[in-house]
């Protein structure tokens, strides 16, 4: 009896912890949801939101590049680093405006 209950008690913790998990990346989206409704005022904001603009879409790119033929990934990796810079030389641009 005691192991039974032992296995149940295990198994709701777990359950209780897991769900518990899922709960904090919604509650981390709202808040950059909500984050994201604020226009960015300062020449500071608009560079912080460029540089994590630039770094999600090397993100992606990259990801997309993962998923491709062996073959095409170095020339693919090459246009995202490239688009990058690119991404990277505009919001450094900003803090000098």
């Amino acid at each position: 009896m005691n192991t039974h209950l032992s296995a149940f008690l295990t198994s709701a913790i777990l359950a209780v912890s897991a769900s518990a998990a899922l709960a904090q990346p919604a509650a981390m989206e709202e808040r950059l949801l909500a984050r994201g409704a604020v226009a960015d005022v300062t020449p500071q904001q608009r560079y912080r939101t460029a540089i994590n603009e630039a770094g999600g879409g090397y993100k992606l790119w990259l990801a997309e590049c993962a998923a491709m033929a062996a073959t095409e990934r170095t020339a693919c990796r090459r246009e995202a680093k490239v688009a990058y810079d690119r991404d990277m030389a505009t919001a450094r641009a900003i803090l000098r405006k």
